[in-house]
C-alpha cells in the first residue's frame, strides 16, 4: 500500500487534498489508511498531503522565479494568507522573508545546498 499511495500522493497532491479520496482510490477505508500512515509514517493521511505541499511550496521558492502569491495558487492554495500562515508555522519566516533570503544569499555567493 505504501507504494500505492506515494503514487496518488505524487499524481494528485496539489487538486486532491481529501484523505477520503486517497482511501477510496485505494479502495480502504479512512481509519483503516490512517491507521496504516501512522504505523508506517508516523503521520495521517491529511498530514502527508499537508507535508507534500509544503514541500512543493518550498521547491518553487528555490528554484522558480513565481511570485509568493502564483506559488500559492499553483499548489492549490486559493487563499494567500492561509498559505502564508500555513508556510511561516512550519519555518518560522513567511514565505516572502523565505525567498529574500535566499536571494540575498544568492548574491552574497553562499550555497543552497
Amino acid at each position: 500500500m505504501t507504494s500505492e499511495l506515494e503514487i496518488l500522493l505524487e499524481r494528485h497532491f496539489r487538486e486532491q487534498r481529501h484523505p477520503e479520496f486517497y482511501a477510496a482510490r485505494l479502495n480502504t477505508t479512512l481509519y483503516v489508511l490512517n491507521g496504516f500512515t501512522k504505523r508506517r509514517f508516523g503521520k495521517t493521511v491529511y498530514e502527508l498531503i499537508q507535508e507534500r505541499l509544503h514541500r512543493e511550496a518550498l521547491h518553487l521558492l528555490i528554484h522558480s522565479s513565481l511570485k509568493v502569491s502564483e506559488i500559492a495558487y499553483t499548489i492549490g492554495c486559493c487563499d494567500h494568507g492561509h498559505f502564508t500562515r500555513s508556510f511561516k508555522r512550519r519555518e518560522g519566516v513567511s514565505p516572502v522573508r523565505f525567498k529574500r533570503s535566499l536571494a540575498a544569499l544568492e548574491m552574497t555567493g553562499g550555497s543552497l545546498r
